[in-house]
This record gives structure tokens, C-alpha cells and sequence, in this order.
């Protein structure tokens, strides 16, 4: 009664896809500021739980069964569909909707980078080139936007590993007696 876990880990990563949009709608509505906020690493939690929804639904359609390998593609596939969908609406955001906005967040972005590079007591002469660098070009391109999304896949396989680790449940080879 195996079903395929491809279909479930499609239709959790559309819907991870979707709940991450509006996540991301409503920081954005909330301004600049609230995309550099603790608030917003709250947004990798959304994904997360998703993925293990998946990958208990995938188990309970296998009669409560779900090898790793299993529970690692449908969790992995959620994470990747959703975080294609995120990155493409991240993208036309930044680009094409609201460029003085993308312009905002990357000058909020900065100023946060520079509050940390001083607790750590990173020299001056180092802050003020990281700060240089950061606001030259477009950090929102689809060039670094898809590396960006590719580091976070890498981040999502780690994270699929564990939850797959925890959510599997082997069949027995032989049947309990009654």
C-alpha cells in the first residue's frame, strides 16, 4: 500500500511554498525593518513544520510505516518546492514590484551587519569595507538570489536528514504473532 511520496512532498512544499509567501507578504508590509528582526528567522520555522507534517502524512499512508529514504525524499522535496516559491516571490518582489523597498531592506540589512561586526570588535577599516560591499549592486539579482536559494537547499538537506531520522518507522520483516 506504499503511495508515492513524491505527491505528498509536492503538495506540502506548495503549501509550504504559499504559507512562506505570506509570511513574507506580511513582513513586508510591516516594513524594512521587520525583515532584519528577530521576527523574521521565525519564517524558517513555517518550512520546518511543514516538512514534518509531510513526512508523518507520507508515514500514515504507508499504513504507518516510512523508511528513512522514504521520509527523506517527501521531506526534502517539501523543503525544495517551498523554497523555490519563496525565492521566486522574494525575486519579483525586490525587482520588479518594489525596487525602493529592496533599496530600504538592503540599507536596514547593512546597518544591522555593521551592529554586529561592532560587538564582535571587528576593526573599523574592516567594517567600513564590508559596508562598501554590501551596498554595491543589487544583493536581490537573479544571480545571487539563486546561489542564495542553493545554500538554502544545502541548509534543508541537513535539516531533512534529521527529520527524517526522527519521523521514519521500519516495518517489521516479520509480522507480530496474535
Amino acid at each position: 500500500m506504499e503511495t508515492k511520496s513524491t505527491n505528498t512532498g509536492v503538495t506540502y512544499g506548495l503549501i509550504s511554498g504559499l504559507a512562506s509567501v505570506i509570511f513574507g507578504l506580511l513582513l513586508y508590509l510591516n516594513g524594512a525593518k521587520s525583515f532584519v528582526s528577530p521576527i523574521a528567522w521565525m519564517g524558517f520555522l513555517i518550512p520546518i513544520v511543514i516538512a514534518v507534517l509531510a513526512g508523518i502524512k507520507q508515514k500514515k499512508n504507508n499504513g504507518g510505516y516510512l523508511d528513512f529514504a522514504g521520509a527523506l525524499k517527501v521531506v526534502f522535496t517539501t523543503f525544495v518546492i517551498g523554497t523555490i516559491i519563496s525565492t521566486i516571490f522574494n525575486y519579483v518582489l525586490f525587482n520588479f514590484i518594489d525596487v525602493p523597498f529592496r533599496e530600504a531592506l538592503t540599507q536596514e540589512s547593512t546597518e544591522k551587519m555593521q551592529e554586529m561586526m561592532q560587538k564582535f570588535g571587528a576593526p573599523q577599516d574592516a567594517i567600513d569595507k564590508a559596508t562598501e560591499e554590501a551596498l554595491k549592486g543589487n544583493n536581490y539579482s537573479l544571480g545571487k538570489t539563486s546561489l542564495s536559494a542553493a545554500f538554502i537547499c544545502i541548509f534543508w538537506f541537513v535539516v531533512s536528514l534529521v527529520i527524517a531520522a526522527i519521523v521514519k518507522k521500519k516495518k517489521p520483516e516479520f509480522p507480530a504473532a496474535q
